[in-house]
């Protein structure tokens, strides 16, 4: 299906001849009305209930922004060369109708299979002039931001999993559901939490095997954004059909992804982030188990650097890994109870104790989810090899 938008300070149409020998009731015969978004349809073959799904929510994306006071629905075959049936053109521009018109007060439905003047004058904004191609599958073309996402090892490392788990906690948590429950069955005051196979180019967050989607009955919008867009990309995050809401869960991590990249100092929301705290070991023989389990054990996600290097690589690894506090541990902490903890939001270095560390993530992780990552970084990265 293909829709043109024209948002008209005045447009009219009247019937003159009929095109089909299968055309409707040239009812209304003759209309004209202002501030009126003209929506320019072309139904497809192939194009089925999905179809008309998305082609709803785009329909009531545009007006939620132009705010017309006359949607009309118009008949247009010269927006394509894959036409459907006429019978199944006029059943798909009935229930576009039909349900637009149950949301709407002022909707009205130019004929089908009449040859029809216009006048259209459109105002000439930049919201005024859209059109767009409503398929199954939104073929997302490679962007040099998606980087990030690789960063993290999307799409299989234990780190994406770790915050695709953190993205669906959230969303319960914000959206005051009482549970999860997996699949197609929708329970009242549950998120419904659906996997599918994704079609289009594999590309990490935005179009991955599976793809994760999360439905919910709500009256009320998310709190992030319909829509955001990269160098290339154009994405739509959720969508709602009544008031049936649908997430996309890896286009809303590659979003908060993106956001957090743009700060000053890149730095994850904390409850996103599968460390918390990774502490470095200084020499060898340090032991500095004892700190990271005290800290596991207060629900804290700790790692240890325990690999064979130089402070210095240690570090620097941090930094490029976003760890959100990095602490080191050599003779002095060892001998104090001290950490020297740097913080990347803030790149504030500072003695903590292992009491004051735990506060501080509180204070920032309501969600404080169980680190799905081993003590060891050694071990980690070992098990990434094999």
């Amino acid at each position: 299906m293909i829709l043109l938008f024209i948002h008209a300070s005045d447009f009219s149409f009247e019937v003159k001849q009929k095109a089909l020998e299968t055309a409707e009731d040239p009812n209304p015969g003759s209309f004209s009305s202002q501030n009126t978004l003209v929506t320019f349809i072309s139904v497809e073959k192939g194009d089925d209930e999905e179809i008309l799904e998305r082609a709803l929510e785009n329909i009531r994306d545009v007006m939620s922004k132009t705010k017309p006071d006359t949607l009309v629905l118009y008949p247009y075959a010269h927006l394509s060369s894959n036409l459907a049936e006429p019978k199944t053109a006029i059943q798909a521009l009935n229930s576009l109708y039909e349900r637009l018109k149950a949301e709407k007060e002022k909707v009205v439905k130019a004929p089908f299979g009449w040859y029809k003047a216009f006048t259209v004058s459109c105002y000439g904004h930049p919201l005024s002039e859209l059109s767009r191609r409503i398929t199954k599958a939104v073929e997302y073309q490679k962007s040099k931001e998606m980087e990030i996402c690789t960063k993290f090892g999307f799409p299989g490392s234990p780190e994406s999993t770790f915050m695709k788990m953190a993205v669906l906690e959230r969303l319960k948590r914000d959206l005051g559901a009482k549970g999860v429950v997996y699949g197609e069955t929708r329970v009242k005051g549950f998120l419904s939490v659906r996997f599918s196979r994704p079609e289009g180019r594999a590309l990490p967050c935005v179009n991955e095997d599976p793809r994760i989607e999360v439905v919910y009955e709500s009256d009320r919008d998310p709190d992030f954004p319909r829509e955001f867009q990269d160098s290339v990309n154009r994405f739509q995050i959720w969508s709602r059909n009544g008031n049936l809401v649908r997430v996309d869960v890896g286009l809303l991590l590659y979003y908060i992804l993106l956001k957090s990249r743009e700060k000053q100092t890149p730095t994850l929301p904390l409850w996103l982030s599968p460390i918390h705290v990774r502490i470095l070991k200084v020499r060898k023989e340090d032991n500095v188990e004892d700190f990271a389990k005290s800290l596991k054990e207060r629900g804290i996600r700790v790692q240890v650097d325990d690999l064979e290097e130089g402070l210095g690589n240690k570090i620097r690894r941090a930094g490029m890994d976003w760890i959100p506090f990095v602490a080191i541990a050599g003779e002095r902490e060892l001998k104090t109870g001290n950490l020297t903890v740097r913080v990347r939001e803030t790149s504030e270095q500072k003695p903590m104790t292992v009491d004051e560390i735990e506060r501080v993530v509180k204070s920032a992780d309501d969600l404080l989810l169980p680190s799905n990552l081993p003590l060891s970084l050694k071990e980690r990265l070992n098990n990434e090899e094999s």
